[in-house]
């Protein structure tokens, strides 16, 4: 059976659980996986960001990107909000470490991170096996589940920890996949994208955006166009687009019911929104993404 929307968990299989903005958790692959057969079905966290360290053994990763198959030592980086599913070998050894994005957007922290403002797909990074960071992160994730299984908030000592682990995953990840860091991203584009990330569906004005972020369009455009290259607007219509994207790739949902569910009142204009945005109609995406035949439905906007 075709699901019409993707599945949206805090953890997985846990629906209907709100984070706190102090959410961090800590298990082994094995606690989850092995309760679903080994295989974890799509599925996004819209507010939460999540780290694997494979140790050992293999593992298939599907992203919006494309499907790739990883032996461990490697690492697997997942920004919020993004579609992924795997299947791992049952011989798999390592961690799964999952935060709220409001704790990763933390000021105390989040000038570390700057890179992950850039992410949008699941990152797949493989580690050399005599390498320093596999040993590193594996030594950081079990002192850390000591730490959180003592009952330690996250008070400045825990809050250090998780980024050391991040700062550490982001630099793996940089090295082996040339992405860029930037080292002075500005605090006012980051609170614009998690705020993005909150609203992109009711559509608001960009005079909206500033105002919630206490600025101006002026200096709001500014900021990402410094910084990224791109308009305020243009951030928040890729936003709009990558989650299009999404539902056509991984759900069975009409190009209608697509654009009702993100925020449009008609159909028509959501069809002619994406195809201004990428050079397609929606159900040729989803044609060339996946190989299906169109939805009878979906023939219309032709």
């Amino acid at each position: 059976m075709i699901k019409s929307s993707i599945d949206r968990f805090a953890l997985y299989g846990e629906k209907g659980a709100s984070l706190p903005p102090e959410f961090i958790h800590l298990e082994r692959i094995f606690d989850r996986s092995s309760l679903h057969d080994w295989t974890i079905s799509p599925h996004a966290h819209p507010h939460m960001l999540q780290v694997l360290l494979i140790e050992s053994g293999t593992v298939a990763v599907h992203g919006e990107g494309g499907q790739s198959h990883m032996t461990g030592p490697a690492l697997i980086l997942i920004p919020p909000a993004c579609v992924h599913a795997f299947h791992f070998d049952p011989a798999v050894e390592g961690w799964v470490l999952s935060l709220a994005a409001d704790l990763v957007n933390d000021p105390c922290i989040a000038g570390l991170l700057t890179i992950l403002a850039d992410l949008q797909q699941t990152q797949a990074v493989k580690l050399e096996a005599s390498t320093a960071t596999a040993t590193r992160l594996s030594w950081l994730l079990t002192d850390l589940a000591a730490r959180l299984h003592q009952g330690q908030a996250a008070g400045p000592g825990l809050l250090a920890q998780v980024a050391l682990i991040l700062v550490t995953t982001l630099e793996a990840a940089a090295h082996r996949k040339n992405l860029p860091i930037s080292q002075s991203y500005s605090a006012l584009v980051a609170r614009f994208r998690s705020l993005v990330e909150r609203h992109y569906r009711e559509h608001w004005s960009i005079s909206a955006y500033a105002q919630a972020l206490g600025t101006t369009p002026s200096t709001l455009t500014r900021a990402t166009r410094a910084l990224t290259g791109q308009a305020p607007a243009d951030l928040l219509h890729d936003r709009i687009v990558l989650e299009s994207k999404r539902n056509l790739a991984f759900t069975g949902a009409t190009v209608a019911q697509i654009a009702y569910a993100l925020g449009f009142a008609d159909p028509a204009y959501f069809a002619r929104f994406f195809k201004a945005r990428t050079g397609q109609t929606a159900s040729d995406f989803r044609k060339t993404k996946l190989g299906l035949d169109q939805p009878a439905e979906d023939r219309a906007e032709r």
